[in-house]
């Protein structure tokens, strides 16, 4: 067997919420990376968070990823791709989501530009981040250096009365659980980062695997010779999927390997 490239999603797949306590990651899961990594395969992981977020539950772990769902790529170490918005489209956007009465985030690999995020929800936002100070409420427009953007909504009718805000290509990722989303941006996608990556390195696709459970891992299940829905996933992902596995704290992630003859 060729040495395969395994992407993992983090939200979901890797670490989730259990027992009230945020981000909690399995331990067969660990010990499943460490021997995934042990066999000379290569984990990499594909996310919509900042390279920050990796670093800080993943130690050591990750030299390899795709963040900001496709803005920001690394290859061991090396950076294949860093796109930010530019100033005058950072001013566009938010002129346009203002208009609609949206709640945004701008999202970087060091900090998050909030607008019209209402306090109650500042602290709420912060720990769904958690990085310290990661999210800054007074800026302009040439003072963010971000590649991706999450929503925020307070219901269904809160959406409803924005949805018009969301045309021209771009596309509404939702978050299990919770009434958020981070926007994808055509050209810029889990995919097309992990295009990249795979470009850069001369890896083939044929030898590649994603495990993920959200609606942006469709993407990501595209560009990949296999892909792994884990048994918490969204119905469509599970569809798009050549092989769905157990839940994340069922042992998914190693229960999954272990089917792809992994570990």
């Amino acid at each position: 067997m060729n040495p395969k490239t395994v992407f993992f999603d983090l939200d979901g797949t890797l670490l989730a919420p259990k027992c009230g306590r945020p981000f909690q990651i399995p331990e067969d899961t660990l010990s499943a990376l460490t021997e995934l990594k042990q066999n000379g395969h290569r984990a990499a992981a594909c996310t919509g968070r900042p390279e920050a977020f990796i670093k800080k539950f993943f130690p050591g772990i990750f030299q390899s990823f795709v963040a900001l769902n496709g803005a920001h790529v690394v290859f061991e170490g090396k950076t294949v791709s860093d796109r930010c918005f530019a100033p005058e489209r950072v001013r566009a956007m938010t002129e346009r989501f203002d208009s609609y009465g949206c709640r945004y985030v701008f999202v970087g690999k060091n900090h998050g530009w909030a607008r019209n995020v209402p306090a109650p929800e500042m602290d709420r936002l912060n720990a769904c981040y958690a990085l310290p100070e990661f999210l800054v409420t007074r800026w302009k427009p040439e003072d963010v250096s971000a590649g991706t953007m999450d929503f925020v909504f307070l219901g269904e009718a809160d959406y409803e009365k924005q949805r018009g805000a969301f045309t021209g290509g771009v596309t509404l990722n939702w978050h299990p659980g919770g009434f958020t989303a981070d926007l994808g941006f055509p050209g810029c996608t889990k995919a097309s980062g992990i295009s990249q990556f795979l470009s850069f390195a001369g890896i083939r696709r044929e030898d590649t695997v994603a495990f993920g459970d959200g609606y942006n891992d469709l993407a990501m299940m595209s560009a990949v010779g296999c892909g792994v829905a884990m048994g918490n996933a969204a119905d469509k992902v599970k569809q798009a999927a050549d092989f769905v596995t157990a839940d994340i704290f069922d042992g998914g992630v190693s229960l999954g390997l272990k089917h792809l003859g992994l570990i």
